[in-house]
């Protein structure tokens, strides 16, 4: 059965816990400071994991998201997506201009497991693009962990730029699983 895209109503929004957007990584991108002051810097090198890792169920839609998501979403400036296949949500595109630098915040691009590699991210992402560029936004922005890889080579091979890294972005307790943020940049111009 093929999914459809179409745009989120309110309704969707508690439906949004029927996705599994969960991942399992073999891989790390481990963080290397170089430098130090102003001449500091970083370089990211992929590394094997002794086990995968399991995101589990931490990405799970829970009540405090759909809040998020429904403040978001009744700002009404932005562009939000579901993807349906079978009458389930499979998928979610939530993202929000920051006018103050004229950018997109993507802050949900994520499809159910069972829905990965048929196209469908790329579908949303190009959606995304052509909808923020229409508008006159000059670049797309996500951000995304050291220890999710498969989103990081997502990011990467649709064309992105690496922009950044925060190291303490998370409690210090996701250092042990290697969670580290990394902000992507897609620009428009």
């Amino acid at each position: 059965m093929s999914s459809t895209i179409r745009p989120m109503t309110e309704a969707d929004i508690p439906r949004l816990a029927e996705i599994r957007p969960s991942f399992t990584s073999l891989t790390v991108l481990e963080v290397q400071r170089t430098g130090s002051g102003v001449e500091a810097g970083w370089r990211l090198i992929e590394r094997p994991l002794p086990k995968p890792f399991d995101k589990g169920d931490a990405y799970d839609f829970d009540a405090v998201e759909q809040a998020n998501i429904r403040r978001r979403f009744l700002q009404g400036d932005g562009l939000h997506l579901v993807v349906e296949n079978a009458d389930r949500l499979v998928g979610i595109l939530d993202a929000t201009p920051q006018e103050w630098n004229s950018t997109v915040l993507v802050w949900n691009l994520m499809l159910d497991q069972s829905m990965r590699g048929q196209g469908i991210g790329s579908d949303l992402f190009r959606r995304t693009a052509v909808w923020a560029q229409r508008q006159g936004y000059r670049a797309l922005l996500f951000e995304t962990q050291t220890n999710n890889v498969p989103a990081c080579k997502f990011y990467a091979a649709l064309g992105c730029r690496l922009e950044g890294i925060r190291e303490a972005f998370y409690t210090n307790d996701d250092m042990e699983n290697h969670e580290v943020a990394v902000f992507w940049i897609y620009p428009l111009e």
